[in-house]
């Protein structure tokens, strides 16, 4: 059988979660409240706290939810989600917005977001002196493009935001935050080998950004090119991911190609990085147990239930418990 997950994380400038399915259903009718408490901080590029951001929080597939303000120390924290999938936009002044989707539990309690804005694009060098042209303040001639970029974007106009993420382009070259928000159209279009495109140009424009490594690496492995994908991973410093969603992907991708090894190296990962997340275990004891490294699974899906007993695994975890002798 196939093995399926959402994928699901934080991603930077309009590229939300790969695949915005949904992992709860959510509160029905239009009441989104409820028990589930999200807390963290919005920090810039450089991990400078951002004061008086905003995180516009709707539940996924209506248009409900909070509107949350960061502190002087860049710290917000809300009670009273329903459970369910949540998309956040976050905006702050002079930084690029951010969209990202987040699921939340009733039942458990996810740790402390960090969400990274980036600043906006700068603008090229000035004309010297004396030149003959006089030089153009390029930085605000291409925010209202990206911000108008951003509007169609959410509007599902992707060709239209691309027109004018291209226009900003074409002021700052080569420039990743841009590139990959013109990833992002050619993605909602589910033109994946142009995404992969664009990504591989911001990737090869800024290799050192842990975010576009990670985007490009997702989409990679979404698309099927797992070794593509994987090989991206696998240069990425061990501290760097703080989502073990992006391992949990990849994970499931190889254990569906037959290669429970290479998954069982993935969902190790994911394990490490969030060690209180139940479905990690889950899937790192199914792939020992194909593995046939009987005691391992035992452990791992016996953790999977301890941590969430009446988790969305918890009854595979039985089951597969029940076949190991």
């Amino acid at each position: 059988m196939g093995f399926h997950r959402p994928f699901r994380g934080a991603l930077p400038i309009a590229f939300a979660s790969l695949a915005a399915l949904s992992l709860a259903a959510p509160a029905a009718g239009q009441d989104w409240k409820g028990k589930a408490r999200l807390d963290g901080h919005v920090v810039g590029d450089k991990g400078e706290p951002i004061a008086k951001a905003q995180l516009v929080f709707k539940l996924h597939g209506k248009d409900v939810g909070p509107t949350v303000e960061t502190d002087a120390k860049g710290r917000f924290a809300y009670y009273g989600f329903a459970s369910g999938d949540w998309d956040v936009d976050i905006t702050a002044p002079g930084y690029v917005t951010r969209k990202t989707q987040v699921h939340l539990s009733e039942l458990t309690r996810i740790p402390p977001m960090e969400i990274k804005l980036e600043k906006m694009p700068d603008a090229p060098p000035a004309a010297p002196a004396g030149a003959a042209i006089a030089p153009k303040d390029t930085r605000a001639e291409i925010i209202p493009m990206i911000e108008k970029g951003n509007a169609l974007l959410d509007q599902k106009d992707y060709a239209g935001a691309r027109g004018e993420y291209e226009k900003a382009l074409a002021a700052v070259p080569n420039n990743p935050i841009i590139l990959r928000a013109i990833a992002r159209t050619y993605y909602g279009e589910k033109k994946y080998d142009e995404a992969i495109g664009a990504l591989q140009k911001a990737h090869d424009a800024a290799p050192e950004d842990v975010d576009t490594t990670l985007l490009l690496a997702n989409l990679q492995i979404e698309k099927g090119n797992v070794e593509e994908g994987k090989a991206l991973l696998d240069k990425l410093p061990a501290d760097s991911v703080k989502d073990p969603g992006v391992f949990l992907n990849a994970g499931i991708v190889l254990l569906n190609k037959k290669n429970p090894a290479g998954a069982w190296d993935q969902f190790d990962r994911a394990v490490k990085i969030k060690p209180d997340d139940a479905e990690g275990y889950f899937y790192r004891g199914l792939t020992a147990l194909q593995l046939k490294k009987n005691p391992e699974a035992k452990a791992d899906l016996q953790k999977c239930l301890e941590l969430e007993p009446n988790g969305s695994h918890a009854a595979d975890a039985k089951d597969l418990l029940k076949s190991i002798k």
